[in-house]
């Protein structure tokens, strides 16, 4: 008897559970821009951009911090290490030193996405053209990026 309720308990959790409708990690971000109107390619690799996200479960912001920070940072901490130890932090080979870890490790991490480059670009330029969206970015994941305002 305890073994049926059971039974049915799990049956009528699984089926409230299948009925409701799956949450992508960006739909917030997606009522963010549903203020401004995208049409033709932007609209495209904007559609396409945040559908990989969500393919991988992954916040635009979360994506954009990394990208636009977190792996130049960290390689520029480390670069600056070696080139210390080296003696031309100075010198103008530093910055080819430099972009020379940090592009291929920012292609790295965009090609784990699949993200064709144009796609991102139109994406990302029409992000931090409107300053709403980046006060949002900023707020949600502390960005620290210019919103046109400040």
């Amino acid at each position: 008897m305890i073994k049926s309720f059971v039974l049915i308990g799990i049956l009528c959790l699984t089926i409230l559970s299948c009925s409701e409708k799956k949450k992508l990690a960006n739909d917030e971000f997606r009522t963010v821009i549903s203020k401004y109107k995208l049409e033709g390619d932007t609209l495209k690799h904007v559609t396409s951009f945040l559908q990989k996200m969500d393919n991988q479960n992954t916040e635009v912001g979360v994506f954009m911090n990394k990208d636009l920070y977190l792996i130049s940072d960290s390689c520029y901490a480390a670069n600056k290490k070696f080139c210390d130890s080296m003696s031309i932090y100075q010198n103008e080979r530093y910055g080819d030193i430099f972009d020379s870890i940090v592009n291929p490790n920012v292609k790295k991490y965009e090609q784990r996405f699949k993200i064709d480059q144009q796609e991102y670009f139109v994406a990302r330029e029409f992000f931090l053209s409107h300053p709403e969206i980046v006060r949002y970015l900023n707020k949600k994941y502390n960005m620290q990026m210019w919103d046109g305002v400040s």
